[in-house]
């Protein structure tokens, strides 16, 4: 074989690996993929997932007034390097898909997002029906010291369950790193993210990597003294008009004053209670519309993924690290 013509196909097989690992970069924004797993115990489970193929829209998010999705439904994962799992757990009454515009909008970074709908669930995956029935909880939540780490466990079972879940298909397996996994909880569900990290010692799961919970359920980790026990960096995210919440995880007896650094700490400028759910995005077309319309919406988004990026990743993120334009608080600390 000429010297020359080797040296050229050797040049073509070069630049063919370099272009083939250039297109299985999923370090860019990704189209968001959407299937539907079930859990031996017969609960759906959203996944969301950086997709190979275009999104199209999708039907009105349970939102209403015109909000809807746009996801490649059943598509196949991206051609990525495995990503991280995360695990979003949904407040009391809520459902999987509850909160699209950040469930959604993970996928689009570059993270595999899968979402059960837990007993308590109103709403549920692939229904228009609500179900208040099933609003029901294990203890008072207006007797916190009376919770133990077999409150709601039931929320744990589910969560771990999906963890296992994910890795068992063979589709999701070759793109979710299950070993990497962070875990976004909203109000009850931030509960039960927060005891996956240590805060019941119990339920700690040594995948669980980062946690980031939205306006979440803390005083029975208050009243037992056990946020200290947290073993991974955490978010907390509050509002200004949550009067139902946010007040327990500020001040030097709240949650984040009781919770080890690496710990983030973002109040919202207005915003209530359910701030995190998709009614922040009514009248709005879909999740992009939202961002660009609801700055609280883009805010949530924005310091999430950078905290998630950075303890699941390894990315330096700009916004972690300044003074917290936009919010009306912000404070962190690291180790």
């Amino acid at each position: 074989m000429p010297r020359r013509f080797l040296s050229a196909l050797v040049c073509a097989v070069a630049l063919g690996v370099g272009a083939s690992a250039q297109a299985v970069d999923c370090s860019g924004r990704q189209s968001a993929g959407y299937r539907v797993l079930t859990l031996d115990n017969g609960r759906k489970v959203a996944v969301w997932y950086p997709a190979a193929v275009a999104e199209k829209p999708a039907s009105p998010a349970r939102a209403g007034k015109g909000f809807a999705s746009s996801v490649a439904f059943d598509a196949p994962p991206a051609a990525c390097p495995r990503v991280p799992l995360v695990l979003f757990s949904h407040g009391w009454g809520g459902c999987a898909l509850q909160s699209t515009f950040v469930t959604e909008e993970l996928a689009r970074h570059g993270y595999v997002v899968a979402a059960p709908d837990h007993a308590d669930a109103a709403c549920a995956i692939g229904s228009s029906e609500m179900n208040f029935g099933n609003l029901r909880v294990d203890k008072s939540f207006f007797e916190p010291e009376t919770w133990n780490d077999r409150s709601e466990i039931g929320r744990l079972n589910d969560l771990r369950a999906v963890i296992r879940r994910v890795a068992g298909d063979a589709q999701l397996a070759r793109i979710a790193d299950t070993s990497r996994v962070g875990a976004v909880g909203h109000s009850l569900g931030g509960y039960a993210v927060l005891g996956m990290a240590g805060a019941w010692p119990a339920w700690r799961t040594p995948e669980v990597k980062a946690v980031v919970a939205f306006s979440p359920y803390v005083l029975p980790f208050i009243a037992h003294g056990t946020l200290a026990q947290i073993a991974v960096p955490v978010m907390y995210q509050g509002a200004e008009l949550d009067w139902i919440l946010t007040p327990s995880l500020e001040g030097p007896r709240g949650a984040y004053a009781l919770t080890p650094p690496p710990r983030y700490y973002v109040r919202l400028a207005g915003g209530t209670h359910l701030e995190w759910t998709n009614l922040t995005c009514a009248d709005t077309s879909g999740v992009a519309a939202c961002l660009q319309a609801r700055a609280n919406a883009a805010l949530i988004d924005r310091y999430a993924i950078e905290f998630l990026d950075r303890y699941l990743k390894g990315k330096p993120g700009a916004v972690l690290d300044a003074p917290g334009r936009g919010v009306s608080a912000y404070r962190f600390e690291l180790p």
